[in-house]
């Protein structure tokens, strides 16, 4: 790890909002050192890339979002009566892709029985998540989005300046922006838009339960009625 990179990175001033540094020249051993030293700690976040190593800890308004989605996940998973296993930001790794993630929010759908009753997951044997969520606030997604795409994460959703990007992998290997969810292709990228950058006048209780009382109203009609068919 190269004490240069570390000094300079002492020096920068960083942004308000999402705290970002970046470390270059970490190995691999150096990598997990880390995540060892860090523990069951939730921060900083941690994301490695071809030796590059980005420390990451959220802000409030990057929490308050991220629990939004959290939210959106519950209640849809419950009413739908949908398997779901949540990986929340489980560290995700694999030394041959060269990469290592945290993700803010990350799900199992359709391989939600491959990992059930596991206390940890290891890719190199387990899939990876069917769908992940990255709030960004005041850092870009590139280098996370590369790391899902290595490990062969189905479907992305990348939150950016009150706007949803549903990335789905295509058969290149390749992510391609969707107007609808791939684990749950009930749900279209507008509406999701629409529900996580409303305003709470009333409080984020208040907004969790209109925002169920949509889901019974419109989602649970439309998951009867055939899903993403009934869509078209």
């Amino acid at each position: 790890m190269a004490t240069s990179t570390i000094s300079e990175t002492r020096n920068q001033t960083q942004a308000v909002g999402d705290q970002r540094v970046a470390l270059r020249d970490v190995g691999w051993e150096d990598y997990e050192a880390l995540l060892r030293i860090r523990g069951d700690r939730s921060a900083p976040r941690m994301v490695y890339l071809d030796g590059s190593l980005f420390l990451m800890s959220p802000s409030f308004p990057h929490e308050r979002l991220e629990e939004r989605f959290g939210w959106l996940f519950k209640i849809l998973v419950l009413e739908l009566n949908i398997p779901c296993a949540s990986s929340k930001s489980t560290t995700f790794r694999r030394r041959s892709r060269k990469g290592g993630v945290e993700p803010d929010l990350s799900y199992y759908f359709a391989n939600e029985a491959s990992v059930r009753g596991k206390s940890e997951i290891n890719l190199s044997v387990d899939p990876p998540p069917d769908l992940v969520i990255e709030v960004v606030w005041t850092h870009g997604a590139d280098e996370v989005v590369e790391v899902y795409r290595r490990f062969g994460v189905p479907e992305v959703w990348v939150w950016e300046k009150n706007h949803l990007r549903m990335l789905h992998l295509d058969p290149k290997g390749e992510y391609v922006q969707a107007k609808r969810g791939l684990a749950l292709p009930i749900l279209t990228a507008s509406e999701v838009e629409a529900w996580i950058s409303k305003t709470a006048e009333e409080g984020e209780t208040a907004w969790a339960i209109d925002l169920q009382s949509w889901i019974r109203r419109v989602l649970v009609p439309r998951h009867r009625e055939g899903g993403a068919d009934a869509l078209r």
